[in-house]
């Protein structure tokens, strides 16, 4: 190599971007990812969400009658160890969402996104004793203001709780509960 590719070889080895750090992604040896170290404390609150769960799901319908099905929810560490994303799987509905503690503002932000029939939202929250309750206020078509309340509860390392309710000046009435089990 003469010495101007020498040159040119470090100037260019200078100006371009590190390899990117993903060693806390999920990998043959780590399949659900790792928690960064540089990550939040508050990423603990949701490290049991890192696996694979069988849950049974129960549903209102429109009828007001509930319909029981079964699902399937994974979680893995996600942006190099700094969040949880998971992803949900119905008979017909299908769900991802990335769970990001917001520092400055103390907070977790949850987007979800669902398919078919897109839909999407931010629910905001954190811990309330030993449940983790997220929050979004909602308009309805008629004009109703409510709010949607996700409540993960009976967390240990072997599953947890999810219920989803409708919260208006009337009450709270809850429409969608999950019991999820860990696969061993």
């Amino acid at each position: 190599m003469n010495f101007m590719t020498l040159i040119a070889t470090i100037l260019l080895q200078q100006t371009l971007p590190p390899i990117p750090d993903a060693q806390y992604e999920p990998s043959v040896a780590h399949p659900f990812g790792r928690p960064n170290p540089a990550a939040p404390a508050e990423l603990a609150q949701f490290a049991f969400f890192a696996g694979a769960f069988d849950c049974t799901d129960r549903r209102l319908g429109p009828d007001g009658e509930w319909v029981e099905f079964l699902a399937i929810w994974n979680g893995h560490y996600f942006l190099n160890g700094h969040a949880i994303q998971d992803q949900y799987w119905a008979p017909g509905f299908y769900t991802t969402n990335i769970r990001q503690f917001d520092e400055a503002e103390g907070v977790w932000k949850i987007g979800f996104f669902s398919e078919p029939g897109y839909s999407n939202g931010i629910w905001t929250g954190g811990l309330e004793g030993e449940d983790i309750v997220l929050t979004r206020p909602l308009t309805r078509p008629d004009g109703t203001e409510i709010i949607s309340r996700l409540t993960f509860s009976d967390i240990s390392d072997s599953g947890f709780s999810w219920s989803g309710a409708v919260v208006t000046d009337a009450g709270a009435r809850e429409n969608w509960t999950s019991l999820c089990v860990r696969r061993q």
